[in-house]
């Protein structure tokens, strides 16, 4: 809706500037030149600044299984991205993994009774219908603006890096054939 303003507040002010259609036209010509800039300006601003839209927090608890197991030890994996990019979490044997994104942060906290993941995500909605209606065509509503994932495990579980369990499992290896000798 609002490029469609800004298109008719443009053709107004060309037409009636250019045309002295009335005794007016100055004055029509101008009111669409404002029209145009009102609606320019409120589309720059909601791409830039969310202008019209308001942040909504849900959250989301999920219980979680370990990635592995060594014995009563459950396990916890995390690959780091890059030298100093996010840690990516592999739970559920495996089978599911947090996302890896500059929006998108996790962390562990032990102590608890049982794992699971909250993950809170924070998303852009539109404050009501008539901003959904003028700033809708920009695919602005439910973006993404922040996720934070929280792990909460007991403390017999062991959280360790993908280079870290490479490791183990060479160290397990070499006393399994230690043993065998």
């Amino acid at each position: 809706m609002a490029i469609l303003f800004l298109i008719i507040g443009l053709v107004i002010y060309f037409i009636f500037n250019v045309i002295p259609i009335t005794k007016f036209h100055y004055l029509i010509a101008y009111l669409g030149l404002a029209l145009a800039l009102v609606s320019g300006i409120g589309i720059i601003a909601n791409e830039n600044a969310h202008f019209g839209m308001s942040e909504k927090t849900t959250t989301k608890v999920q219980p979680i299984k370990p990635t592995a197991s060594v014995g009563q030890i459950n396990l916890l994996i995390y690959k780091q991205v890059g030298s100093k990019g996010p840690k990516i979490y592999v739970y559920n044997s495996q089978k599911q993994h947090t996302q890896a994104n500059i929006k998108t942060s996790s962390s562990v906290k032990t102590g608890y009774q049982a794992a699971k993941l909250v993950t809170k995500e924070t998303r852009y909605e539109f404050k009501n219908k008539f901003y959904k209606l003028f700033f809708g065509f920009l695919g602005k509503n439910h973006e993404l603006k922040k996720r934070v994932n929280t792990f909460e495990v007991p403390t017999s579980w062991k959280v360790l890096s993908t280079k870290e369990v490479a490791n183990l499992k060479k160290q397990m290896m070499a006393q399994a054939q230690a043993q065998n000798k």
